[in-house]
């Protein structure tokens, strides 16, 4: 997938942070805004690389159930977002904005 691809999937859903998942669903590694902004003012390119030439480290997996206080350790400067597994199998993208809007 290249990073014009991840952005058109961030723009799409109005996400900030997306995993980058192997076509056997393993997590190898995350994009986020700030770390394609980072990388725009260094490769004029950007657009047209493979998006794992850009990526960062993966995201914390973690249980639908985790704690808020975990949480809160998990989601901090070096990581925007965690990967919570729900009920189904499936991962959802928890981010502070997500934990906020869960207390209101």
């Amino acid at each position: 997938q290249s990073v014009a691809e991840a952005v058109e999937v961030m723009r799409q859903y109005d996400i900030e942070h997306i995993p980058v998942v192997t076509p056997e669903g393993e997590h190898v590694g995350s994009v986020s805004e700030g770390g394609l902004f980072q990388n725009v003012f260094t490769n004029p390119d950007l657009k047209t690389e493979k998006i794992e030439r850009i990526m960062e480290k993966t995201f914390p997996l973690v249980a639908f159930d985790t704690p808020l206080e975990r949480l809160r350790n998990l989601i901090n400067k070096e990581n925007g977002a965690v990967l919570a597994k729900d009920e189904s199998g499936n991962y959802q993208i928890v981010t502070k904005y997500d934990i906020i809007q869960a207390l209101a």
